[in-house]
């Protein structure tokens, strides 16, 4: 359903000749502002931190559950109260989501989290974070977790490698960058990250004036290729086709205001950006 607040459709966005479909991202007439995207067993799951105040960047906690042919929102699921933000989001197989909240990351048992009477037992482990870790996204490159932090400098601009046994080995307790496999230069105001099935890392950077989709070499960090996108463009997740999905936070109840209206889940054909020059 189109958010109440909204007149007309979305706005234009850069590179829209790429984009194959569009859902109104769902919780936006709730407050709730979308952040983490994940794809798993045909499905678009988002996570989302609810607030409408410009000045509060924190707020409940939803992972919704998408049907990403009709639009309908399959299922819920609220995180724990210590969760603030929820801006990342990967599915790490075998039914497991792993949700990044800055200094933590959850990782979730999918058919409990989506199945009433359940959801109780949903959280698997948790791990907190320290240092320089930051989990202000994740991903899984089908071996490693991948967190990444948002910043505006580039030279703090960092992700890094961690084992998916972090979760069992330290499960309920804080790690720092000591725990990492190897760290990662990032592009600054980093939002989003996503590993193609050439083993390629994309990764989305945006904030209310800009969106940029960027392609990177995995083992060194240097970027490829760069594509223009929709201001406020977060989270990205290929889905089995290889084709990106991603959800812009613009013309949310806290972003109302911004230049461009675009609370979209939207799919996008690799192969149809165009490079910027």
């Amino acid at each position: 359903m189109k958010p109440s607040h909204v007149s007309g459709g979305p706005s234009s966005a850069a590179n829209d000749q790429a984009i194959t479909k569009m859902i109104w991202a769902p919780g936006i007439d709730e407050g709730y502002v979308p952040q983490g995207i994940a794809w798993a067993d045909g499905a678009v799951y988002l996570s989302a931190y609810r607030s409408t105040d410009p000045r509060v960047d924190k707020g409940p906690c939803r992972i919704f559950k998408v049907d990403p042919e009709s639009g309908n929102t399959l299922g819920q699921f609220d995180l724990p109260e210590d969760c603030g933000h929820a801006g990342g989001l990967a599915y790490a197989g075998k039914g497991i989501l792993i949700a990044a909240d800055t200094r933590r990351l959850y990782r979730i048992d999918v058919a409990a989290a989506f199945s009433p009477g359940s959801s109780s037992n949903a959280i698997t482990a948790t791990v907190s974070l320290r240092g320089e870790l930051k989990g202000s996204f994740v991903d899984f490159d089908g071996a490693s977790v991948f967190i990444g932090s948002f910043e505006k400098d580039a030279a703090k601009a960092k992700g890094h490698f961690l084992p998916l046994s972090v979760f069992d080995a330290h499960n309920g307790k804080t790690i720092n960058e000591s725990a990492a496999i190897r760290p990662l230069p990032l592009p600054p105001e980093a939002q989003g990250a996503a590993f193609d099935k050439a083993g390629n890392l994309w990764i989305t950077a945006s904030s209310s004036r800009f969106g940029l989709l960027s392609r990177l070499d995995s083992k060194t960090g240097q970027i490829a290729s760069n594509f223009e996108m929709v201001i406020g463009i977060e989270d990205i997740a290929f889905d089995d086709e290889g084709r990106l999905w991603s959800v812009s936070e613009a013309g949310s109840l806290r972003w109302r205001r911004w230049s461009r209206t675009f609370p979209v889940l939207f799919r996008v054909d690799p192969s149809k950006l165009k490079e910027n020059r």
